[in-house]
Protein backbone atom coordinates (compact mmCIF):
# COMPACT_ATOMS: atom_id res chain seq x y z
CA UNK A 1 0.00 0.00 0.00
CA UNK A 2 2.66 2.62 1.16
CA UNK A 3 4.38 2.17 -2.57
CA UNK A 4 8.01 1.95 -3.61
CA UNK A 5 10.74 4.28 -2.00
CA UNK A 6 12.78 6.43 -4.46
CA UNK A 7 16.01 4.54 -3.27
CA UNK A 8 13.91 1.02 -4.04
CA UNK A 9 12.92 2.41 -7.68
CA UNK A 10 16.66 3.37 -8.23
CA UNK A 11 17.63 0.01 -7.79
CA UNK A 12 15.67 -1.95 -9.97
CA UNK A 13 16.91 -3.92 -12.68
CA UNK A 14 15.38 -4.31 -16.37
CA UNK A 15 14.02 -7.15 -15.29
CA UNK A 16 12.61 -6.52 -12.14
CA UNK A 17 11.68 -3.24 -13.14
CA UNK A 18 9.37 -5.27 -16.35
CA UNK A 19 7.77 -7.28 -13.40
CA UNK A 20 6.76 -4.56 -11.34
CA UNK A 21 5.19 -2.48 -13.84
CA UNK A 22 3.47 -5.48 -15.35
CA UNK A 23 2.19 -6.48 -11.97
CA UNK A 24 0.92 -3.07 -11.00
CA UNK A 25 -0.99 -2.38 -14.82
CA UNK A 26 -2.77 -5.81 -14.24
CA UNK A 27 -3.10 -4.96 -10.85
CA UNK A 28 -4.76 -1.94 -11.77
CA UNK A 29 -6.79 -3.48 -14.45
CA UNK A 30 -8.57 -6.22 -11.85
CA UNK A 31 -9.22 -3.23 -9.61
CA UNK A 32 -10.64 -1.48 -12.39
CA UNK A 33 -12.90 -4.14 -13.29
CA UNK A 34 -14.28 -4.40 -9.76
CA UNK A 35 -15.11 -1.19 -9.39
CA UNK A 36 -17.14 -1.56 -12.96
CA UNK A 37 -19.15 -4.67 -11.38
CA UNK A 38 -19.77 -2.14 -8.61
CA UNK A 39 -19.51 1.47 -8.45
CA UNK A 40 -20.03 2.01 -4.93
CA UNK A 41 -16.83 -0.31 -4.20
CA UNK A 42 -14.40 2.80 -3.21
CA UNK A 43 -11.80 1.18 -2.26
CA UNK A 44 -11.69 -1.05 -6.05
CA UNK A 45 -11.86 2.64 -7.54
CA UNK A 46 -8.81 3.75 -5.34
CA UNK A 47 -6.67 0.77 -5.55
CA UNK A 48 -7.38 0.69 -9.28
CA UNK A 49 -5.60 4.58 -9.61
CA UNK A 50 -3.02 3.92 -7.35
CA UNK A 51 -1.65 1.00 -8.65
CA UNK A 52 -1.91 3.11 -12.11
CA UNK A 53 -0.64 5.43 -11.17
CA UNK A 54 2.36 3.95 -9.27
CA UNK A 55 3.49 2.18 -12.53
CA UNK A 56 3.24 5.47 -14.31
CA UNK A 57 5.86 6.81 -11.81
CA UNK A 58 7.48 4.04 -11.09
CA UNK A 59 8.61 3.45 -14.83
CA UNK A 60 9.28 7.41 -15.39
CA UNK A 61 11.76 7.37 -12.48
CA UNK A 62 13.59 4.26 -12.53
CA UNK A 63 17.08 4.08 -14.52
CA UNK A 64 16.79 0.92 -15.64
CA UNK A 65 13.99 1.81 -18.05
CA UNK A 66 16.87 2.47 -20.60
CA UNK A 67 17.74 -0.74 -20.40
CA UNK A 68 14.25 -2.07 -21.12
CA UNK A 69 14.28 -4.02 -24.44
CA UNK A 70 10.49 -3.84 -24.80
CA UNK A 71 9.12 -0.50 -23.65
CA UNK A 72 5.28 -1.35 -24.76
CA UNK A 73 5.26 -2.99 -21.08
CA UNK A 74 4.12 0.70 -20.14
CA UNK A 75 1.82 1.58 -22.68
CA UNK A 76 -1.53 -0.29 -21.22
CA UNK A 77 -0.57 2.08 -18.02
CA UNK A 78 -1.57 5.30 -20.03
CA UNK A 79 -4.29 4.26 -21.76
CA UNK A 80 -6.14 2.96 -18.44
CA UNK A 81 -5.23 6.17 -16.93
CA UNK A 82 -6.66 7.93 -20.13
CA UNK A 83 -9.98 6.11 -19.27
CA UNK A 84 -9.58 6.88 -15.41
CA UNK A 85 -8.83 10.63 -16.26
CA UNK A 86 -12.11 10.88 -18.46
CA UNK A 87 -14.27 9.15 -15.64
CA UNK A 88 -13.06 9.71 -12.69
CA UNK A 89 -12.24 11.83 -9.60
CA UNK A 90 -8.57 11.40 -8.81
CA UNK A 91 -5.68 13.05 -6.50
CA UNK A 92 -2.38 14.08 -9.34
CA UNK A 93 1.20 13.44 -7.80
CA UNK A 94 3.17 16.45 -6.64
CA UNK A 95 0.54 19.23 -6.16
CA UNK A 96 -0.04 19.66 -10.27
CA UNK A 97 -3.30 20.48 -11.47
CA UNK A 98 -5.53 17.46 -13.85
CA UNK A 99 -4.90 19.81 -16.58
CA UNK A 100 -1.09 19.88 -16.39
CA UNK A 101 -1.03 16.11 -15.10
CA UNK A 102 -2.62 14.70 -18.03
CA UNK A 103 -1.19 17.00 -20.64
CA UNK A 104 2.01 15.89 -19.30
CA UNK A 105 0.74 12.00 -19.76
CA UNK A 106 -0.30 12.58 -23.34
CA UNK A 107 3.12 14.24 -23.99
CA UNK A 108 4.90 11.66 -22.65
CA UNK A 109 2.87 8.36 -23.68
CA UNK A 110 3.78 10.43 -27.80
CA UNK A 111 7.42 10.05 -26.50
CA UNK A 112 7.16 6.61 -25.46
CA UNK A 113 5.30 5.01 -28.08
CA UNK A 114 7.52 7.29 -31.36
CA UNK A 115 7.99 5.34 -34.31
CA UNK A 116 5.70 2.54 -33.05
CA UNK A 117 2.91 3.16 -35.51
CA UNK A 118 -0.37 1.72 -33.85
CA UNK A 119 1.06 2.53 -30.30
CA UNK A 120 1.70 6.28 -31.58
CA UNK A 121 -1.88 6.41 -33.26
CA UNK A 122 -3.25 5.37 -29.85
CA UNK A 123 -1.45 7.98 -27.93
CA UNK A 124 -2.34 10.25 -29.91
CA UNK A 125 -5.37 9.71 -29.69
CA UNK A 126 -5.15 10.10 -25.71
CA UNK A 127 -3.38 13.15 -26.46
CA UNK A 128 -6.25 14.62 -28.61
CA UNK A 129 -9.07 13.50 -25.74
CA UNK A 130 -7.26 15.43 -23.46
CA UNK A 131 -7.08 18.50 -25.19
CA UNK A 132 -10.58 18.41 -26.49
CA UNK A 133 -12.00 17.89 -22.55
CA UNK A 134 -9.89 21.43 -21.81
CA UNK A 135 -11.69 22.91 -24.54
CA UNK A 136 -8.70 23.14 -26.87
CA UNK A 137 -10.55 21.97 -29.99
CA UNK A 138 -8.24 23.37 -32.68
CA UNK A 139 -5.20 22.04 -30.85
CA UNK A 140 -7.03 18.52 -31.36
CA UNK A 141 -8.10 18.47 -34.32
CA UNK A 142 -4.47 19.31 -35.33
CA UNK A 143 -3.42 16.44 -33.54
CA UNK A 144 -6.20 14.00 -35.00
CA UNK A 145 -4.55 15.53 -38.54
CA UNK A 146 -1.55 13.67 -37.39
CA UNK A 147 -2.39 10.90 -36.77
CA UNK A 148 -4.26 10.38 -39.41
CA UNK A 149 -1.00 10.01 -41.32
CA UNK A 150 -0.19 7.31 -39.55
CA UNK A 151 -3.15 5.64 -38.53
CA UNK A 152 -4.56 3.18 -41.27
CA UNK A 153 -7.63 1.38 -40.73
CA UNK A 154 -7.15 -1.77 -42.27
CA UNK A 155 -3.83 -2.86 -40.65
CA UNK A 156 -4.41 -0.95 -37.11
CA UNK A 157 -7.83 -0.82 -36.18
CA UNK A 158 -8.11 -4.77 -35.16
CA UNK A 159 -4.73 -4.44 -33.84
CA UNK A 160 -5.68 -1.60 -31.35
CA UNK A 161 -9.27 -3.20 -30.29
CA UNK A 162 -7.05 -6.14 -29.25
CA UNK A 163 -4.37 -4.58 -27.19
CA UNK A 164 -6.44 -1.11 -26.02
CA UNK A 165 -9.71 -3.11 -25.96
CA UNK A 166 -11.80 -0.20 -28.74
CA UNK A 167 -10.02 1.75 -31.53
CA UNK A 168 -9.89 4.96 -29.77
CA UNK A 169 -8.41 6.34 -33.05
CA UNK A 170 -11.36 6.14 -35.11
CA UNK A 171 -13.88 7.19 -32.09
CA UNK A 172 -11.88 10.73 -31.77
CA UNK A 173 -11.84 10.77 -35.53
CA UNK A 174 -15.79 10.53 -35.42
CA UNK A 175 -15.96 13.05 -32.74
CA UNK A 176 -14.02 14.89 -34.54
CA UNK A 177 -16.63 15.72 -37.26
CA UNK A 178 -18.99 16.77 -35.13
CA UNK A 179 -16.44 20.09 -33.64
CA UNK A 180 -15.69 20.79 -37.18
CA UNK A 181 -19.30 21.11 -38.15
CA UNK A 182 -19.47 23.32 -35.05
CA UNK A 183 -16.52 25.33 -36.21
CA UNK A 184 -18.62 25.81 -39.80
CA UNK A 185 -16.00 23.84 -41.38
CA UNK A 186 -19.12 21.64 -42.71
CA UNK A 187 -17.64 20.60 -45.94
CA UNK A 188 -14.92 18.74 -44.17
CA UNK A 189 -17.25 17.95 -41.40
CA UNK A 190 -19.45 16.08 -44.48
CA UNK A 191 -15.87 14.43 -46.06
CA UNK A 192 -14.86 13.40 -42.62
CA UNK A 193 -18.25 11.47 -42.13
CA UNK A 194 -17.89 9.97 -45.60
CA UNK A 195 -14.29 8.92 -44.66
CA UNK A 196 -15.03 7.16 -41.40
CA UNK A 197 -18.49 5.06 -42.95
CA UNK A 198 -16.27 4.13 -46.39
CA UNK A 199 -13.03 2.90 -44.97
CA UNK A 200 -13.17 2.93 -40.81
CA UNK A 201 -16.23 1.58 -39.72
CA UNK A 202 -16.24 -1.91 -41.58
CA UNK A 203 -12.93 -2.35 -39.95
CA UNK A 204 -15.07 -2.64 -36.76
CA UNK A 205 -16.32 -6.12 -35.93
CA UNK A 206 -20.08 -6.86 -35.83
CA UNK A 207 -20.26 -7.92 -32.02
CA UNK A 208 -17.98 -4.67 -31.10
CA UNK A 209 -21.21 -2.83 -30.49
CA UNK A 210 -20.13 0.03 -27.90
CA UNK A 211 -17.46 0.70 -30.12
CA UNK A 212 -19.90 1.39 -32.92
CA UNK A 213 -22.28 2.88 -30.54
CA UNK A 214 -19.09 5.89 -29.67
CA UNK A 215 -18.47 6.11 -33.45
CA UNK A 216 -21.36 6.29 -34.42
CA UNK A 217 -23.09 9.00 -32.21
CA UNK A 218 -20.95 12.01 -33.67
CA UNK A 219 -21.41 10.70 -36.99
CA UNK A 220 -24.72 10.50 -36.68
CA UNK A 221 -25.38 13.88 -34.76
CA UNK A 222 -23.20 15.90 -37.59
CA UNK A 223 -25.72 14.18 -40.40
CA UNK A 224 -28.91 15.02 -38.40
CA UNK A 225 -27.69 18.41 -38.23
CA UNK A 226 -27.49 18.73 -41.64
CA UNK A 227 -31.21 19.87 -41.57
CA UNK A 228 -32.12 18.41 -44.08
CA UNK A 229 -34.77 14.83 -44.46
CA UNK A 230 -31.96 12.98 -46.67
CA UNK A 231 -29.33 13.15 -44.21
CA UNK A 232 -31.37 12.69 -40.99
CA UNK A 233 -33.02 9.47 -42.37
CA UNK A 234 -29.35 8.02 -43.48
CA UNK A 235 -28.31 8.90 -39.83
CA UNK A 236 -31.25 7.00 -38.95
CA UNK A 237 -30.41 3.59 -41.14
CA UNK A 238 -27.20 4.30 -40.14
CA UNK A 239 -27.91 3.80 -36.55
CA UNK A 240 -30.85 1.22 -36.42
CA UNK A 241 -28.51 -1.04 -39.05
CA UNK A 242 -25.18 -0.90 -37.08
CA UNK A 243 -26.68 -0.65 -33.41
CA UNK A 244 -30.23 -0.71 -32.59
CA UNK A 245 -31.11 -3.87 -34.68
CA UNK A 246 -28.10 -5.65 -33.07
CA UNK A 247 -28.27 -4.56 -29.04
CA UNK A 248 -32.05 -5.79 -29.45
CA UNK A 249 -31.01 -8.92 -31.05
CA UNK A 250 -28.15 -9.01 -28.19
CA UNK A 251 -30.95 -8.66 -25.79
CA UNK A 252 -29.28 -9.10 -21.92
CA UNK A 253 -25.81 -9.88 -23.24
CA UNK A 254 -25.30 -6.25 -24.59
CA UNK A 255 -23.24 -4.07 -23.01
CA UNK A 256 -25.10 -1.86 -20.35
CA UNK A 257 -24.13 1.09 -21.91
CA UNK A 258 -25.74 0.73 -24.71
CA UNK A 259 -28.97 1.17 -22.83
CA UNK A 260 -28.79 4.64 -23.90
CA UNK A 261 -29.40 3.32 -27.71
CA UNK A 262 -33.33 3.93 -27.43
CA UNK A 263 -33.14 7.63 -26.58
CA UNK A 264 -30.61 8.53 -29.36
CA UNK A 265 -33.35 6.23 -31.62
CA UNK A 266 -35.86 8.13 -31.14
CA UNK A 267 -34.37 11.80 -31.45
CA UNK A 268 -32.86 10.63 -35.18
CA UNK A 269 -36.39 9.18 -35.60
CA UNK A 270 -37.72 12.86 -35.33
CA UNK A 271 -35.45 14.52 -37.71
CA UNK A 272 -36.03 12.48 -40.33
CA UNK A 273 -39.51 12.83 -39.85
CA UNK A 274 -38.67 16.70 -41.13
CA UNK A 275 -40.78 17.67 -37.66
CA UNK A 276 -43.61 15.81 -37.99
CA UNK A 277 -44.89 13.23 -36.24
CA UNK A 278 -43.23 10.50 -37.64
CA UNK A 279 -44.70 7.40 -39.17
CA UNK A 280 -43.43 4.54 -37.61
CA UNK A 281 -45.37 1.20 -36.45
CA UNK A 282 -43.23 1.59 -33.33
CA UNK A 283 -44.48 5.33 -32.04
CA UNK A 284 -46.85 4.62 -29.53
CA UNK A 285 -43.87 1.95 -27.83
CA UNK A 286 -41.33 4.91 -28.35
CA UNK A 287 -43.99 8.16 -26.53
CA UNK A 288 -44.83 5.48 -24.02
CA UNK A 289 -41.01 4.44 -23.28
CA UNK A 290 -40.68 8.30 -22.83
CA UNK A 291 -43.41 8.74 -20.41
CA UNK A 292 -42.82 5.95 -18.06
CA UNK A 293 -38.99 5.61 -18.48
CA UNK A 294 -37.08 5.54 -15.49
CA UNK A 295 -33.49 7.60 -15.20
CA UNK A 296 -30.63 5.43 -17.01
CA UNK A 297 -27.97 4.58 -14.67
CA UNK A 298 -25.06 4.70 -17.07
CA UNK A 299 -21.80 3.16 -16.27
CA UNK A 300 -19.05 5.18 -14.44
CA UNK A 301 -16.77 4.36 -17.51
CA UNK A 302 -19.23 5.64 -20.68
CA UNK A 303 -18.91 9.18 -21.49
CA UNK A 304 -22.06 10.48 -22.38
Amino acid sequence: EAGFTLSEIHSLGDKSLEVVVKTLVGSSKLWHNIFHLNSDNEDAKRRGVKCCMDALDIFDKAPAKTQVSDRSIIYPGYSLMSIIAKTMTYVPPNNMSREAFELSLGENFVKETQYQQYHQCRALAFQADVMKRQGKYEDALSVIDEMKTIYNPHLHSRVLMKEYVSDHCVEIIAASTFWLHHYGRNDEALQLCDQVLDTMLPEIAATELLTKLNVLIPICRTLANQRNTSNAKKALELYRTHVSDPVALAGGKAHPALGKRVPFMIILKCYSSGGEAYDYDDLSTDVAYMLNRKDLTYPVFFET
